[in-house]
C-alpha cells in the first residue's frame, strides 16, 4: 500500500492549489516513474492533467491523492513512501522503497595503504571539501581503503543511517572525488548504516 506522509501530501495539495489558481490546471493526481536498475533506482512525479491520463494507467488512492503509475510497475511500487524533505542538505520529494535493498559492499582482502598519492588524494577532499559540508549535521566521512580504482568511505556521526545518505554520496563526495581524482572509477559506501545511533534525517518507515 502506497503511503503518502503528512507534510508531503501538504505540499502535494498546495501544489495542486497553484496549479488551479495560477495556471487554471486541473489536476487528477500525481504521476510517479522509475528510471534506472536495482539498485540505483531514481524516482519522479509530476502532475497528471484531467483528460491527460494515459490507457493503461494503475490508480492508488494514497491519503486522497491519486497516484498513477505505469501497469508494469504496480508491483515493485506498491510499498513506497512518499515523503517530503526540507533541509540544509536538499528540499524536494523523497520516494522510499522496501523493495530496493542495496548490495553488500565487502572491502578488498589486502590491508589499506593510505599512505598512496591516491588515497592521499582522497583524504584531501574528504578534508577541505566534504567533512567542513557536513560537520553541522554532526556528520563525518572517513578513507577506508582505495584499490583498483575504488575508493571505501565510511560515514560516521549523524551521517551514519541517514535517509539521505544515499543522495549525499551520489551527488555530493561520488562527485567531488571522481572531479578532483579522475583515476578514482568508483566510491563505495561500507558504512553498517542499521548501526546508525543518532542520523541527521532517519529514513522513511
Amino acid at each position: 500500500m502506497i503511503q503518502v506522509t503528512e507534510i508531503a501530501r501538504k505540499r502535494i495539495d498546495t501544489l495542486i492549489q497553484e496549479q488551479a489558481t495560477q495556471f487554471q490546471k486541473k489536476i487528477k493526481g500525481v504521476r510517479l516513474t522509475t528510471k534506472g536498475v536495482l539498485p540505483n533506482v531514481e524516482y519522479a512525479l509530476a502532475f497528471v492533467e484531467e483528460g491527460k491520463e494515459e490507457a493503461g494507467d494503475v490508480t492508488v488512492d494514497a491519503a486522497g491523492i491519486q497516484i498513477y503509475m505505469e501497469s508494469k510497475n504496480g508491483s515493485f511500487l506498491e510499498d513506497v513512501t512518499i515523503d517530503f524533505i526540507n533541509n540544509l542538505d536538499k528540499t524536494g520529494f523523497k520516494v522510499d522503497n522496501p523493495k530496493v535493498v542495496m548490495p553488500e559492499v565487502t572491502l578488498p582482502d589486502t590491508p589499506a595503504d593510505l599512505d598512496t598519492p591516491e588515497a592521499k588524494a582522497v583524504q584531501k577532499v574528504l578534508d577541505n571539501e566534504i567533512n567542513p559540508a557536513i560537520a553541522s549535521h554532526g556528520g563525518m566521512i572517513s578513507l577506508v581503503d582505495v584499490k583498483d580504482n575504488t575508493a571505501y568511505i565510511r560515514l560516521g556521526g549523524g551521517c551514519q543511517g541517514c535517509g539521505m545518505a544515499d543522495v549525499t554520496l551520489k551527488q555530493g563526495v561520488v562527485v567531488a572525488i571522481k572531479k578532483a581524482i579522475p583515476d578514482i572509477h568508483e566510491v563505495l559506501d561500507v558504512t553498517d548504516h542499521a548501526g546508525g545511533k543518532n542520523p541527521y534525517f532517519s529514513p522513511g518507515k
